[in-house]
């Protein structure tokens, strides 16, 4: 092995790095002032330990992960459809059995029935056979029953006692008027009523009968209804006050829910038709129910019901057929169908609190947002981590939470509420009749006041 004091390179080396020295020392004697004034780095910058996982093995032990739940999957779903199975299975050996012993069951209670049966038969059978024809009337009869021979018939057509029997005794009641001359009992009194009928004394029965016919007729015809007053259909009642407020809810795709009722007291000026008015009607009060109309700011009304009171205090009432075909409808004193009104709504204040929800909602999911991090793995899955400040998503998703609440809320008092137009009650109104009214009264019928009929010493006034 060769000594490194005998290598021959050693001096060219040597010449080598003199030679860059001496260049090295000419370059940096010409630099300038602020070539000099730079700062040196004391130490080359290192780069720091790694301290967590690479994005590419979180996505390996991601995928590991997803791969090992998976297969967890698949084996739950085998062991639920194995225990589906046994579970048929199960099912139906026991549906099988007991509809054997329902079967065996049923057999039991017909053989049961079927017995029971013939039981029952057996003994009618030996109680026909006690009350037979040959010992019906025989002395070793066991019954009170005496039949005649060969029939069901009783003896004497059980009007007389047969022969070797207690015969029946007569007790006249303790409260009955004693038997004398003028009041003959039994067969004696029957034969003088009889002899009264022939001479003309007393009424025949067809006398009787017609008497009480044409009283009942009579009777009848007094306590059928009788027609008082009529009111033709298209009849104006004019001069009528609305007696309470008419309130017409806005309808809602079309349709009214819950619609307001409202009362109407007729005035004196009805005119029937042809310029006849109908006198004695007034007072009569009617209901019905008013829808609201938003774009024209008024309220229509329907006529469901009528009620009118006579003198004696009778109680008339006519109201909607099955159909719901209202009796009439009304208007303002210049015909006008639907009577002006004032609309009251709360649609201002609802959109404005809305409004003001559904922006702090959505200000406050997005601040949450802004504080996660989403990644997408290479399948498709997205996975959502908090890399930001904790403390700031938490209080998105807290003021977020809280203002859905506050808008669900919103929502279902929108649902109770509604919109309407409100018309101040006293407003004078017209009624106009479509059906025709057949005001009839009843003597028998409902009163205000029964305590007239009451009072036996008291007598009402003719008409």
């Amino acid at each position: 092995m060769a000594m490194l004091r005998g290598n021959r390179l050693l001096p060219i080396i040597g010449a080598t790095v003199a030679v860059m020295a001496a260049f090295v020392g000419l370059r940096s004697c010409g630099t300038d002032e602020a070539g000099r004034n730079q700062v040196v780095m004391e130490s080359v910058p290192q780069a720091p330990a790694p301290d967590a996982d690479t994005p590419a093995e979180t996505i390996k032990t991601l995928t590991a992960r997803v791969a090992d739940l998976t297969n967890q999957l698949k084996a739950l779903r085998g062991e639920s459809d194995r225990l589906l199975e046994q579970n048929r299975e199960i099912e139906d050996t026991v549906t099988a059995r007991v509809s054997r012993e329902l079967a065996q069951q049923r057999a039991q209670d017909d053989e049961a029935s079927a017995s029971v049966l013939s039981a029952l038969t057996q003994r009618i059978d030996e109680l026909a056979g006690r009350v037979s024809p040959q010992h019906g009337g025989g002395p070793g009869a066991t019954t009170g029953t005496h039949l005649t021979p060969g029939s069901d018939i009783p003896v004497g057509l059980g009007l007389s006692e047969p022969t070797g029997t207690t015969p029946v005794m007569w007790v006249e009641p303790l409260d009955r008027a004693p038997v004398t001359d003028e009041n003959p009992g039994g067969i004696a009194g029957l034969a003088r009523r009889a002899d009264s009928v022939l001479q003309g004394s007393e009424p025949r029965p067809a006398q009787e009968a017609g008497t009480t016919q044409r009283t009942g007729a009579a009777t009848k015809e007094e306590e059928s209804p009788r027609p008082f007053y009529t009111v033709p259909r298209n009849a104006t009642l004019i001069g009528s006050t609305a007696m309470t407020a008419l309130v017409g809810r806005i309808p809602v795709k079309g349709k009214v829910q819950d619609p307001m009722p409202f009362k109407l007291l007729v005035g004196a000026d009805n005119l029937a038709a042809n310029g006849i008015t109908i006198p004695g009607v007034e007072g009569m009060v009617w209901s019905g129910t008013a829808v609201g109309d938003w774009t024209l700011s008024c309220v229509t009304g329907r006529l469901t019901s009528v009620t009118f009171v006579f003198q004696d205090g009778t109680i008339r009432t006519l109201s909607s057929n099955d159909k719901g075909e209202p009796l009439g409808w009304i208007s303002d004193e210049r015909g006008i169908p639907c009577i002006t009104g004032e609309r009251i709504t709360n649609a201002p204040s609802f959109l404005t609190q809305r409004i003001g929800v559904t922006a702090l909602q959505a200000g406050a999911e997005a601040a949450a947002q802004a504080e996660t991090t989403t990644t997408v793995s290479d399948t498709g899955t997205g996975t959502t981590n908090v890399t930001g400040d904790v403390g700031a998503y938490t209080l998105g998703k807290t003021v977020s939470g809280g203002a859905a609440e506050i808008r669900k809320w919103l929502d279902e008092r929108l649902a109770q509420s509604f919109d309407a137009v409100f018309v101040r009650p006293g407003i004078r109104v017209a009624v106009h009749v479509d059906r025709q009214l057949d005001i009839d009264h009843d003597p028998q019928g409902r009163k205000v006041s029964h305590a007239q009929s009451l009072d036996p010493h008291r007598r009402a006034r003719l008409d």
